[in-house]
């Protein structure tokens, strides 16, 4: 009796099809590496303020969210990811020295930046504007972020020493110190199995937040980025690291798969809401015209607000991030081919990338003037192309990664 055998080109389909899924060998995950990767372009394409086909793509086009989101979670996850592993090794106490030590040195290098700043606005050659101000893009009204008038000696210790003045394109890095410090307390909480008490402290702290806007510190930063209320989206990207092999075969069972579903769809959904967008930056034979002006900012600002993290935002970054997860697992092999050469250098040196890209920004604001009314289309693609090239050749080969932490 013959037995046949599949066609040659059936066998070519299907290992093609498997081929295609991440199967990436080692304990880094790549699919991470280039989603913070992502997160870095939008950032650093926002903080470049010319209008180019770079912003159609990255300025919540694909949801209401942004690149600063997707950074936050992900190196929370990162954080419980790798120190679950490494408190099998070390005390509490050896991992929470270490993410001190982390901490203090991003802060040292948040004080050299501002310092560098003040240094070169002392310079008449150089022109410091963009980096010592923040800019209202349609109104054209400016802020200053550092003094205008002479301080005294004490005064100037105080500003600068508590991170009350810097570049508004490095105001994250602030947020991030402080997470770093309050970080030991999460891991003591997730070692002792309280990941309940840890939500629930977290969700209470936002909750609080949005009822009574509080700053608890007094740096910068907070106007942008408020601690109570972005320590949520932190909070859970450490604790799905912490438990992402529990994750992993929670989403094989029907359960997991269903939900699953359900967040792939909130992505979509909240995608095409997004695309309703009142932005009046991006054209508008570019933008979807279902729902009203009136109605989107309405929704918009109430409930997915950007500084204040309003809850579909932090609902469109947890669906977002795991339908990207899902896409970038399942076709991992073409994204690789045609990003990854890209990407996840970026995502791989995202802290070093972050700190010196103010002083390309700077660099670039020399011979750029900013603005994004002037839709030079060509003009300003080439400028943000420019901008990430130099940023991804200087990561490639981590230019001054000795003082740069990473």
């Amino acid at each position: 009796m013959e037995i046949s055998q599949p066609a040659p080109h059936a066998i070519a389909e299907k290992r093609e099809k498997t081929t295609w899924q991440y199967a990436v060998a080692g304990s880094r995950d790549l699919r991470i590496d280039m989603m913070r990767g992502v997160a870095l372009v939008m950032m650093v394409v926002a903080h470049t303020e010319v209008m180019s086909i770079f912003n159609i793509f990255t300025w919540e086009r694909f949801g209401l969210t942004s690149g600063a989101e997707g950074f936050v979670i992900l190196s929370g996850f990162m954080l419980g990811m790798l120190n679950r592993t490494r408190l099998q090794k070390a005390v509490l106490l050896t991992i929470s020295w270490a993410l001190w030590r982390r901490a203090w040195k991003i802060y040292l290098v948040n004080i050299i930046i501002i310092l560098s700043i003040l240094l070169l606005s002392h310079l008449y050659f150089i022109n410091t504007f963009e980096v010592t101000h923040f800019t209202d893009r349609f109104t054209g009204t400016s802020w200053s972020l550092f003094p205008t008038s002479p301080q005294i000696r004490d005064t100037w210790f105080n500003i600068i020493l508590y991170l009350q003045i810097g570049p508004h394109q490095t105001q994250i890095l602030g947020l991030y110190i402080c997470l770093l410090l309050i970080s030991p307390l999460f891991l003591w909480l997730l070692r002792k199995g309280r990941v309940f008490w840890l939500l629930l402290l977290s969700l209470t702290l936002y909750c609080f937040w949005q009822i009574h806007p509080l700053r608890i510190t007094e740096s910068e930063f907070e106007f942008a980025f408020p601690l109570l209320a972005w320590q949520l989206i932190y909070v859970l990207g450490m604790c799905c690291g912490w438990y992402k092999e529990e994750l992993f075969s929670l989403a094989q069972t029907p359960g997991g798969k269903c939900l699953l579903v359900l967040l792939v769809a909130i992505a979509v959904a909240l995608a095409f809401i997004a695309q309703n967008h009142t932005n009046p930056f991006i054209p508008p034979g570019l933008m979807l015209h279902v729902i009203t002006p009136e109605d989107f900012n309405a929704f918009y600002h109430t409930w997915a607000a950007k500084n204040g993290l309003g809850p579909v935002r932090v609902l469109n970054d947890i669906s977002l991030l795991v339908t990207v997860y899902l896409i970038l697992t399942r076709y991992w092999t073409p994204f690789y081919r045609a990003f990854g050469w890209f990407f996840i250098p970026l995502g791989q040196r995202s802290l070093y990338t972050f700190t010196v890209h103010v002083f390309v920004v700077l660099a670039v604001s020399q011979f750029v003037t900013f603005g994004l009314w002037r839709q030079a289309w060509f003009t300003n693609t080439l400028i943000h192309a420019s901008v990430l090239g130099v940023l991804w050749l200087l990561a490639k080969y981590h230019v001054g990664g000795r003082w740069i932490p990473n």
